[in-house]
């Protein structure tokens, strides 16, 4: 979880203030001292080297733990430090720096000739990225992380996460992406949000689970605190799903044992699963598993039965419940009806090839989940 409050010291004077950025001038007036010499600065005290003189236009990342002092000192405004910093941009360990100070424009610089259409944001944990101006002078950090990437203009030059990530183009790292979230697109105005935002962003509170699909069709629970990057290749779009797995899973049955990974596996779905026995076949059944746009329903039961010599043999196939068809009304082949549970499943008839078997040990419930998703993803493009 973030924290909300933070300490630092003034003069021996614990402050509690939000962690993010401060000007220096606000941190000053944080402090009650009233007696300060009129000739005395503001410095941040480094440990092992020069203190940086803090301006009151100077931004400082507060964390927790820093210590400044007033005080008097011949120090220049920008002093050069005994140990030198590196700079991480995008990922990359850029050249060290000996500079106490860099401004905007100068850290751009640092990573890209032509600064005209860029723009960089400072990224931060327990607080909206910071969209740094050309202007702005910050004290750098070891712990600093950047993110340079063009500026959107229009419309035009906003790109489209799903359209990048079904046609396998990796575009530039940009300032804003439109992303779909359910049926529905949206435009985010920068390039990292938490999954409480993006929820927000789409009508939602905190009373639902987010999921991140990437190319490919493997999809990743979202905690509300963690922050996404939309610059990362392959991420196609998000889909939610209301909390309610609780209560069913209390009331679910357990006919027989799995193995602790699948059970794992299965828990991280957060959706209502049971292992089922009926008529000597065992069957695991997940319910209200999400389907891919394409298709008339946007999610549906999946069983699929489990061998009695289960993991050494396969599983094989899935049973769908309600049957599936497509969007576009072309017929979805090598299907047929099988009973169980009092209800009509629709069977997909999908193998595993010579050049794909079943490896104990290595393949599972959640190999086979994968499958499934893939064969969503495949009858697409039929």
């Amino acid at each position: 979880m973030p924290k909300f409050i933070v300490s630092v010291k003034i003069n021996d004077e614990l402050v509690e203030l939000k962690p993010g950025l401060h000007k220096g001038a606000s941190l000053i007036a944080l402090t009650t001292l009233t007696t300060l010499d009129s000739e005395g600065r503001l410095y941040l005290d480094l440990k092992g080297d020069v203190d940086i003189p803090v301006l009151d236009d100077d931004l400082v990342q507060i964390q927790g733990g820093e210590v400044f002092y007033f005080g008097n000192s011949n120090l220049p405004d920008c002093p050069d430090l005994v140990n030198s910093l590196s700079i991480n941009i995008n990922g990359s360990e850029i050249i060290e720096t000996s500079k106490s100070k860099l401004c905007g424009s100068t850290l751009k610089k640092l990573v890209h000739d032509d600064i005209s259409n860029k723009v960089l944001y400072l990224e931060l944990d327990d607080a909206p990225d910071y969209l740094l101006s050309d202007d702005d002078c910050l004290i750098i950090s070891n712990s600093h992380k950047f993110l340079l990437v063009n500026q959107s203009n229009s419309d035009g030059d906003i790109p489209d996460l799903e359209d990048c990530a079904c046609g396998h183009n990796q575009s530039d790292k940009h300032q804003k992406y439109k992303i779909k979230i359910d049926k529905t697109k949206y435009k985010v105005e920068c390039p990292r949000l938490t999954g409480r935002e993006i929820l927000a962003l789409a009508g939602y509170d905190e009373s639902r689970y987010l999921y991140q699909k990437f190319a490919g069709g493997e999809r990743r629970l979202i905690d509300l605190n963690e922050k996404v990057d939309f610059t990362e290749p392959g991420i196609e779009r998000f889909h939610t799903m209301r909390c309610e797995h609780q209560e069913g899973l209390e009331q679910s049955r357990k006919h027989f044992s799995l193995p602790e990974e699948d059970v794992e596996f299965l828990n991280s779905l957060n959706l209502d699963w049971e292992c089922v026995s009926e008529n000597g076949i065992k069957r695991v059944v997940i319910r209200r598993f999400p389907l891919p746009d394409g298709y008339n329903l946007s999610c549906v039961d999946v069983n699929m039965q489990i061998p009695n010599s289960y993991p050494t043999t396969q599983i094989d196939m899935a049973y769908f419940f309600p049957a599936i068809d497509r969007a576009d009304n072309k017929p979805i082949r090598a299907t047929t009806q099988d009973v169980f549970d009092g209800k009509s499943w629709q069977r997909w008839s999908r193998h595993r090839t010579a050049s794909n078997p079943w490896q104990p040990g290595v393949d599972g419930v959640a190999t086979h989940v994968a499958y499934i998703q893939s064969w969503f993803a495949q009858e697409l493009l039929k």
